[in-house]
């Protein structure tokens, strides 16, 4: 995984939640802006509209207005800046290729493993990802039968649309595969995604009994122990969730994989 184009992600993903918050901030922020004027070793304030050259002074009782314009003064710039480095950054992370990851695919496979190389391809990367070995969670036989397009088992019908969704994306997944929490213990998210271009491991978990309290209770207790073990819950881990009057349906998956994978 490159950190750098995580970090660049990252990144991407703060200035659109805090712009979002700032613009419905705005939207209940007091009407006027705020001017700064320093009068010797002091700040006096002024509130006036775009286009006046003074505007009316805010005298020190009604500090609470001061605070109020200038926060939406801070709100308005960080928009304007922030969308500029949203530019940057989309038009970045929508041309970037990682060239040097393909050159191990010039030599024949006798070759690969002997040479002295920085990484895999992505090719490669995901075989070797796709096919590591790990204990499966049993499924008991009072467990309805769902075969993904994959031919493998899982629990429930959300599941396998999950699943197939994946596949038909070319998105590569491990199902169930077990994770070691802070406690020595280990708990089986429902799946594993990679991302090949960052080459990052997402956890996605599916609630799908959300009608039923102990149900909930359980899930809460089992995220609680996943955040313990640093296992943050939307960035290392995404949820889906429905109950039996909104079901999971494939719109909801392919907009939510769209969302959260690019795909």
């Amino acid at each position: 995984m490159d950190d750098y184009l995580m970090q660049l992600i990252a990144r991407e993903k703060e200035l659109k939640r805090e712009i979002s918050k700032r613009k419905e901030r705005i939207k209940q922020a007091p009407d006027g802006n705020l001017r700064i004027a320093k009068k010797g070793k002091y700040f006096q304030y002024y509130k006036g509209n775009i286009g006046e050259k003074n505007g009316k002074y805010i005298p020190k009782s009604e500090e609470a207005l001061v605070l109020s314009l200038a926060q939406k003064r801070y709100d308005k710039t960080f928009i304007e800046l922030g969308e500029e480095e949203l530019v940057l950054i989309s038009n970045f992370l929508k041309n970037y290729t990682n060239k040097t990851r393909e050159v191990l695919s010039l030599f024949p496979d006798e070759l690969k493993n002997r040479l002295d190389y920085v990484d895999l391809p992505d090719e490669d990367f995901v075989r070797q990802w796709q096919r590591t070995k790990y204990p499966k969670k049993a499924i008991g036989d009072d467990v309805p039968m769902h075969i993904t397009t994959r031919g493998e088992r899982v629990r429930s019908k959300s599941e396998e649309m999950i699943a197939n969704a994946l596949f038909k994306k070319g998105i590569p997944y491990r199902y169930e595969f077990p994770v070691l929490l802070y406690d020595g213990s280990y708990r089986h998210p429902d799946f594993m995604v990679l991302d090949v271009r960052t080459r990052k491991e997402t956890f996605w978990e599916h609630l799908g009994m959300l009608d039923k309290p102990e149900y909930v209770d359980r899930n809460l207790r089992k995220f609680r122990d996943y955040e313990s073990s640093g296992i943050c819950l939307g960035r290392d881990m995404l949820v889906t969730y429905e109950s039996s009057k909104m079901p999971l349906n494939s719109k909801i998956i392919d907009d939510f994989i769209r969302i959260h994978f690019g795909v």
